[in-house]
């Protein structure tokens, strides 16, 4: 039997903070509920008229579990295909995990959950060993990541396992990759699922979304005519006013494509050649990098098939003039896979693949001067690395991520007055280890999508392991925040589109909130070109072509909008 109750809010003016407009609606932050509501469930409360909301209450139905299971996105499990299949259901959270190894893979798993402040065991699945971690979550927090490891041969069994959490607790840290790997991401974790006959074979899991809303925006597609760059990755583009610039880029691995600067206009949504005098960089290259500062796009790296590389160019968007500013031989360490970012004054470069070895340098270039700096060298803790991410936010320059020989979560920041580094430690629901993603930023907010999750076998030639999401960091908070959708690696094209967050167990009536043919979220990919854009006076991420898990590339042009940037 259904059961409802009625909440009215008489200190609803206590918190005037607390009602973020979401499309036409409004949510009622579980902060403010916990005065009439059990603090351990998570209610909210979506309100069509403010108004009759304030003078008329609103009613919450708690739901059975049945309800909960429904409404909770399923993970499909990864890993092999024999075992019985196990299904633990959904639950309000995760309370401990336990582990048992085997000789050569996990033999044992089972999971405590919790619903209602009542602990409910799970089954045992596999065979228990002699040894078994135990992993406990704290009462105020809540997995949001597992990362697994199928063995390399059969990829039937899984020989490693991380849980972390959103305060970011992990059982494990996993310093080379012991198998294949794959992820389980996208929101609170509340129940598990997957396959196991003595062994565990494959595992799944249950999400549920929780964005607070206050930096969530739709991706779109956007429509594209003319002659543009067509199908390709490992490309640059930049924005100028109402346009887009693309250059450099690979069709076939290795090969780059032209050298030619390729044009949008937004406002026609046509492409076109722009025309070029002067320096014009004499290589097509791949792994090339650029940014904009006023009407000027600056260009650095990048490599042809015989890997020669370019120098750093500027290209005046206003006079269409192509600058050779310093050749390859007087310039920052010639490389590729580099990352670029800019301020009004500087343009940055940092690390890259060189012509022997990665690099993690970062280089300062001040526009007025003319003249290149390198910053301080960053201390151990930062790596080696290409395909990282790289921002300037409210005048300090951040690494994100990128690959050292192997994928790398690490986040780090430059100060330019201090000329000294600082590695940060970040929390909430983190993406996972991954390079080459789009990223841009947007505020205080550092966003990215896609990447490499594991490298491909025949290195640069294959597709690697790539995923999807998009992630924001909140550089002063340094909390990660899921906006989009659920999911893991994808690995046959199939997404599961979310725009509704259900937390805990409640159900609330919507109605139409979401008109799905709208948007469109963007194909699995990695190795695309991104920069912080604005279209139709919204900031957000452009994301142009890349690589899919097919290896073929993509030629769409996608715009994740923030609705309160």
């Amino acid at each position: 039997m259904k059961k409802f109750v009625d909440v009215n809010f008489p200190w609803v003016d206590k918190y005037p903070c607390n009602f973020p407009i979401w499309i036409n609606h409004y949510i009622i932050p579980r902060s403010v509920l916990s005065t009439c509501l059990s603090p351990s469930i998570p209610y909210y409360c979506f309100v069509y008229d403010f108004a009759t909301f304030i003078t008329t209450g609103c009613n919450i139905r708690k739901i059975d579990q049945a309800q909960a299971k429904a409404m909770a996105q399923k993970l499909d499990a990864k890993g092999g295909e024999k075992g019985d299949v196990w299904d633990d259901g959904v639950h309000e959270n995760v309370r401990k995990v336990y582990v048992g190894k085997g000789q050569y893979c996990i033999a044992f798993i089972k999971f405590e959950y919790v619903d209602d402040s009542e602990v409910v065991v799970g089954d045992e699945h596999g065979e228990q060993t002699q040894e078994v971690e135990e992993f406990e979550i704290d009462e105020d927090d809540y997995i949001v990541y597992v990362e697994a490891f199928r063995e390399k041969v059969t990829q039937e069994t899984i020989v490693a396992l991380k849980f972390e959490t959103y305060k970011g607790k992990t059982n494990m840290h996993i310093e080379t990759s012991p198998g294949v790997k794959f992820v389980l991401q996208g929101g609170k974790i509340v129940g598990f699922h997957g396959r196991s006959t003595d062994v565990l074979h494959s595992l799944g899991a249950y999400v549920s979304f929780s964005s607070t809303l206050d930096s969530l925006g739709n991706w779109i597609k956007v429509e594209q005519n003319g002659e543009g760059p067509g199908l390709r990755c490992s490309h640059a583009i930049a924005q100028v006013g109402n346009k887009i610039y693309s250059f450099g880029g690979e069709f076939t691995p290795n090969v780059p494509i032209d050298k030619d600067l390729y044009v949008f206009d937004l406002e026609t949504k046509s492409w076109s050649i722009a025309p070029a005098t002067g320096d014009i960089p004499h290589l097509s290259c791949l792994g090339v990098r650029m940014v904009s500062v006023g009407s000027s796009l600056y260009v650095f790296g990048g490599r042809d098939a015989s890997r020669n590389y370019n120098g750093f160019y500027s290209f005046d968007t206003n006079t269409n003039e192509w600058k050779l500013l310093t050749p390859v031989e007087e310039g920052p360490a010639p490389r590729s896979f580099h990352s670029m970012a800019a301020d009004e004054t500087n343009v940055y470069v940092f690390g890259g693949v060189g012509a022997t070895e990665r690099l993690k340098t970062l280089d300062a270039y001040n526009i007025a001067d003319q003249k290149w700096v390198q910053c301080a060298t960053p201390g151990e803790s930062v790596s080696i690395r290409g395909g990282a991410g790289l921002q300037v936010v409210q005048g300090k320059v951040w690494v994100v991520y990128g690959f050292n020989g192997c994928e790398i979560d690490d986040v780090h920041y430059y100060d330019p007055v201090e000329d000294t580094w600082t590695q940060v430690e970040t929390f909430g629901e983190k993406p996972s280890a991954r390079s080459v993603f789009a990223s841009a930023v947007v505020g205080k907010q550092i966003v990215l999508f896609g990447g490499e999750i594991a490298m491909d076998p025949q290195a640069h030639v294959g597709p690697g392991q790539l995923i999807d999401g998009t992630f924001a960091l909140d550089t002063e908070t340094l909390k990660w925040e899921r906006l989009d959708k659920f999911g893991g690696e994808e690995e046959t094209g199939l997404s599961i589109h979310v725009g509704i967050p259900i937390l805990g167990n409640v159900d609330v009536s919507l109605g139409n909130v979401l008109n799905e043919e709208e948007k469109e979220t963007p194909d699995v990919r990695g190795w695309s070109a991104s920069t912080s854009g604005i279209i139709d006076g919204k900031k957000g991420l452009l994301m142009h072509g890349g690589k899919a898990v097919t290896n073929d590339r993509f030629d769409d042009l996608f715009f994740y909008e923030f609705d309160s940037a």
